[in-house]
C-alpha cells in the first residue's frame, strides 16, 4: 500500500493505493475513493463496493539515454534505507552485463574472505570467549580465548615442598600460544546431546603445528575438551594438513579435560541437589572410613523472600570431624553452583566453586560432583579442578552420602482425638503410610522421582471445632509450613479430612500481629474448586464392618483388559483352575458368575467368576465346596454429593489392597457398582463408570439370584447416616411364598386372641 498527498485536489488531498508487480515490466496501481483503502481492495480493483474508484496499468518504456532505472520496493521493510537498493536497466544487454559484473565481482569478494580467514583465522564469541581456569596432567592451566582468535594458555606446577596449600604458584612450567583456525559446530540429531560440540583447529604460533579440539560447552561457566596432537603433515600422499584425519585421531574413550570460568555467574543447583541432609563422607586417599558426624550438615535452601531466578544457586556443607579417621576435617565451605549436565549413560555432573576461597587461590575453589538422578543420595566429589576421576556416585576422590532430615522439631500444643489414634493408608496419596498419636501426624509415602521414602510430620498446634492446625515439616525440605486439617468424625475404618493450601511458618514468627489460625483455617485458604471431594484415611489393617448391602446376585462385568475379575486360586499359581470341570461335574447352563454376601459372611463380598448353582438329587449345590475367587472385606462406606462410596480391603491383591467403588440401586433387584484403578474414587467416577479417564477399571451389574432355600435377604444402606448402627435395618426376604405365610399365620394367631377375650 502507498498513501500519497495532492496538493490540487479541491476534496481528498489524500489517496491510498494498492500497487502490485505483475510483471517484469508491469506494475498494477488501484486508486482508493476516499483517503482510506477499503477491506477487500486489491491491486486491480476499480469498484464502488471494493472502495476504489480507478485501476492503472504501468508498462515499462524506457528508451536507451533516458537514464530512469526502475526501482520496486513492495514495501516488506518500510525502514530501511532506499539508498541500498541496486538499480537495474531495462535493456537487456545493459542488464547482462551488469549481472556478469557483479558475478565476478561476487566472486573475488569470496577468494578474498577466504585468503583473510586462513590468515588471520577465526573469531571468538560467547560462550567460547573468556578467561578459564584448569587442573591438567598435574599442572594448573590459565586459558584465555580472546575475541580475535588467539588462544594463550599458561601451565604452573606447584613448587616443590610447598603442598597443596601453597597459596603463591611460583614455577612456570609451560606457555602455548597459538590461534583459532577454523571453528566449526558439529551436531548429530542421532547422539546424544552431550555430544554436540565445537570443532576448533588450533594452530600453535611457535611450533606452527595443528591440533583438533572437541570443545563441549556443558554450561556458561564450563568448557570440556578432548584435543589431538600437534601435527604439521597429517596426509602422507598430498603432503598438506588433512583436518578431517586430524580430527578423527582424537580417542572418544579418553577423559575430558575441564575449564572453569574465572568470571562464573551462578546457576540453579535445584536439579542436582536441594534440601537439608545429614551426610557422612570418605576421602578414598589419606586414610580408609566412614565418618559419620552428627553435626554433618548439607544445606541447599534459598534465603527467604529471594529472587525466583537465584532461588537455589549454593549450598553450605558443615564437616563434622572423627576422632578416629585421620582424614576427616573440621570445615564449612559454601559452594556456589556453575550449572550441571547429563551424559548419554545418566551421569549428573555439578561444577562447583568454593565461595570462601578467594580469587587468588584457583586451586582450592572450583571443584566437579558425580551423582545420577536414580541414585541422588550418593555422589562422588573431585578435589581438584577437574571432573575427569568421578567414574561414579560411589568411586570418586570423595565419597558422600546424604540422609534426609527435618529442617527443625515443632513442638506440639494441642491433642489430636483418641479414636484418631492408628495406623492408617492415606488413599489420596499413592497409599501413604500414616501414623497418628496423640500430637502428630508421620505420613510416609513413596516418591518415583529419589531414592527414598518422603517422610512428612505434621505436629498439632491449635483446635477450632474440627479444624486442627498443624505445623508441618518434611524430611528433606527446607522450611516448615502451617496446614490446616478439617476432620469429618471417624465412623467404620474411614477418617475423611479436607486440608488447605500450605503458609511458610516463618510468617507467623511474631504470632502478637497475625494469627495462622485465623488464616490459614479459613475456607478461602481451602481452594475455590468445586469439584472437591474429602480425602480418606483408612485403618490399616481394617477391622470388618457390616456390608452396606447383602444378597445373593449373578453379575455382569465390563472394563479394562487386564481389570476384569478372573477364575483364580487365591495364592496360587493357576490362572484357571476349572477347566469345565477337572474335580466336580457340572452342566454348562448353570454356570454362572455369582455376587454373595450371606448368612454369617455379611461382612465380606464373595465373587466366584465360574459358579456352578446346579443342585444335586437332595437340593444341596455340588459346588458348595468351591472357594470364591475374590474375597472382597468392608472397610468403611458413606454418601457423598450424591454418590455412595465404598472402601473394601482385599489382602490377597500383590498390588493395591484398598479398592474404591461407588455403589447404586438401580431397581429392586439391581445394583451397579463402579471399582477404582487405585484406591481413590475419581472426581468424575459414577456408579457406570469403567474408563481410566473417570480413574475406573471395572463395572460390576448385580441381579438378584437368590434361591428359595438360600436364606439371603437384601439389605441396602446407601451411606446417608454412617454412624447409624446396622441392627436398626428392616430386613425383606427375596420370595414372596415365604413371606405371605408367616403373613396368614400371625393374621390369624391375632384374630383367635382378640376372639379369646371377647
Amino acid at each position: 500500500m502507498m498513501v500519497t498527498y495532492d496538493r490540487d485536489d479541491p476534496y481528498n488531498n489524500f489517496k491510498c493505493w494498492v500497487y502490485e508487480r505483475i510483471d517484469y515490466d508491469k506494475i498494477h496501481l488501484s486508486r482508493s475513493a476516499g483517503s482510506f483503502c477499503g477491506y477487500n481492495q486489491t491491486s486491480q480493483s476499480y469498484e464502488a463496493h471494493d472502495g476504489a474508484d480507478l485501476a492503472i496499468t504501468l508498462a515499462e518504456a524506457e528508451r536507451i539515454h533516458d537514464d530512469c532505472p526502475i526501482r520496486y520496493d513492495d514495501g516488506r521493510n518500510v525502514f530501511v534505507d532506499l539508498e541500498e537498493f541496486n538499480f537495474y536497466y531495462a535493456k537487456s544487454s545493459i542488464i547482462i552485463i551488469m549481472l556478469i559484473l557483479k558475478a565476478f565481482i561476487l566472486f573475488f569478494i569470496i577468494l578474498i574472505i577466504k585468503t583473510v580467514k586462513s590468515q588471520i583465522g577465526c573469531t571468538f564469541d560467547r560462550p567460547i570467549m573468556g578467561e578459564y581456569y584448569s587442573y591438567e596432567n598435574g599442572l594448573e592451566s590459565h586459558t584465555s580465548f580472546k575475541e580475535n582468535g588467539d588462544i594463550d594458555r599458561l601451565f604452573y606446577r606447584r613448587e616443590s615442598g610447598r603442598g597443596a596449600t601453597a597459596n603463591i604458584i611460583t614455577v612456570l612450567d609451560n606457555h602455548a600460544l597459538g590461534e583459532c583456525f577454523r571453528l566449526i559446530w558439529r551436531e548429530n540429531p542421532f547422539d546424544h546431546i552431550s555430544k554436540n560440540h565445537f570443532e576448533l583447529i588450533y594452530r600453535d604460533k611457535e611450533k606452527s603445528c595443528y591440533q583438533c579440539y572437541q570443545l563441549h560447552n556443558r554450561t556458561r561457566n564450563i568448557l570440556q575438551f578432548r584435543k589431538s596432537e600437534c601435527n604439521e603433515i597429517t596426509s602422507i600422499s598430498t603432503n598438506q594438513m588433512n583436518f578431517q584425519d586430524l580430527c578423527s585421531s582424537i580417542n572418544q574413550e579418553a577423559d575430558f579435560d575441564t575449564l572453569f570460568s574465572k568470571t562464573y555467574s551462578a546457576e540453579e543447583c535445584r536439579a542436582t541437589i536441594y534440601g537439608t541432609y545429614h551426610f557422612t563422607y570418605e576421602f578414598r586417599e589419606g586414610g580408609i572410613g566412614i565418618c559419620d558426624n552428627p553435626i554433618s550438615r548439607l544445606v541447599s535452601c534459598p534465603d527467604p523472600g529471594t529472587p525466583f531466578e537465584a532461588v537455589n544457586e549454593r549450598f553450605w556443607m558443615t564437616y563434622g570431624y572423627c576422632r578416629d579417621l585421620v582424614s576427616s576435617i573440621d570445615a564449612q565451605p559454601l559452594y556456589q553452583c556453575l550449572g550441571y549436565w547429563i551424559n548419554e549413560k545418566g551421569d549428573v555432573f555439578t561444577a562447583i566453586a568454593n565461595e570462601r576461597v578467594g580469587s587468588e587461590r584457583w586451586y582450592d575453589k572450583f571443584r566437579c560432583m558425580l551423582t545420577r538422578q536414580d541414585q541422588p543420595q550418593w555422589f562422588a566429589k573431585s578435589l581438584f579442578a577437574e571432573c575427569a576421576r568421578l567414574y561414579s556416585p560411589t568411586d570418586g576422590p570423595e565419597k558422600v552420602i546424604i540422609t534426609p532430615i527435618i529442617p527443625e522439631v515443632p513442638t506440639p500444643t494441642c491433642f489430636f482425638p483418641d479414636n484418631f489414634t492408628g495406623e492408617w493408608v492415606n488413599t489420596a496419596n499413592v497409599n501413604a503410610r500414616t501414623i497418628i498419636n496423640a500430637t502428630h501426624i508421620h505420613e510416609i509415602s513413596q516418591v518415583n522421582n529419589r531414592g527414598w521414602l518422603r517422610e512428612t510430620y505434621y505436629v498439632c498446634q491449635q483446635i477450632s471445632r474440627q479444624q486442627f492446625l498443624v505445623k508441618t515439616v518434611t524430611k528433606g525440605e527446607c522450611f516448615s509450613y502451617y496446614i490446616c486439617f478439617d476432620f469429618k468424625d471417624r465412623h467404620h475404618n474411614i477418617l475423611r479430612y479436607r486440608k488447605s493450601k500450605s503458609f511458610m511458618s516463618n510468617v507467623y514468627d511474631d504470632l502478637s500481629k497475625r494469627d495462622p489460625l485465623y488464616e490459614v483455617c479459613s475456607w478461602i485458604s481451602f481452594g475455590n474448586d468445586a469439584n472437591w471431594k474429602y480425602q480418606v484415611f483408612v485403618l490399616d489393617p481394617p477391622a470388618p464392618i457390616e456390608c452396606p448391602f447383602t444378597g445373593m446376585w449373578m453379575f455382569k462385568q465390563v472394563g479394562q483388559p487386564n481389570s476384569l475379575i478372573q477364575t483364580r486360586i487365591r495364592g496360587g499359581i493357576t490362572p484357571r483352575p476349572r477347566d469345565h470341570g477337572w474335580y466336580i461335574t457340572c452342566d454348562p447352563k448353570y454356570m454362572v458368575s455369582q455376587w454373595t454376601i450371606c448368612g454369617d459372611q455379611t461382612k465380606t463380598m464373595l465373587a466366584d467368576r465360574e459358579y456352578c448353582r446346579q443342585l444335586d438329587p437332595y437340593g444341596t449345590p455340588i459346588g458348595v465346596y468351591e472357594q470364591p475367587d475374590y474375597i472382597y472385606q468392608c472397610a468403611g462406606y458413606w454418601r457423598e454429593d450424591s454418590r455412595s462410596y465404598l472402601i473394601t480391603y482385599d489382602r490377597d491383591d500383590p498390588y493395591i489392597n484398598f479398592k474404591c467403588w461407588v455403589y447404586e440401586r438401580i431397581d429392586y433387584d439391581k445394583i451397579y457398582l463402579s471399582r477404582s484403578a487405585g484406591s481413590f474414587c475419581g472426581f468424575n467416577q459414577t456408579s457406570q463408570s469403567y474408563e481410566a479417564q473417570d480413574g475406573a477399571d471395572l463395572k460390576i451389574e448385580l441381579e438378584e439370584a437368590e434361591r428359595i432355600h438360600d436364606d439371603c435377604p437384601i439389605r441396602y444402606d446407601d451411606g446417608r447416616n454412617p454412624w447409624q448402627v446396622v441392627d436398626e435395618f428392616l430386613f425383606y426376604y427375596a420370595s414372596a411364598r415365604i413371606i405371605m405365610p408367616s403373613f396368614f399365620t400371625y393374621f390369624f394367631l391375632i384374630l383367635s386372641i382378640l376372639n379369646f377375650f371377647n
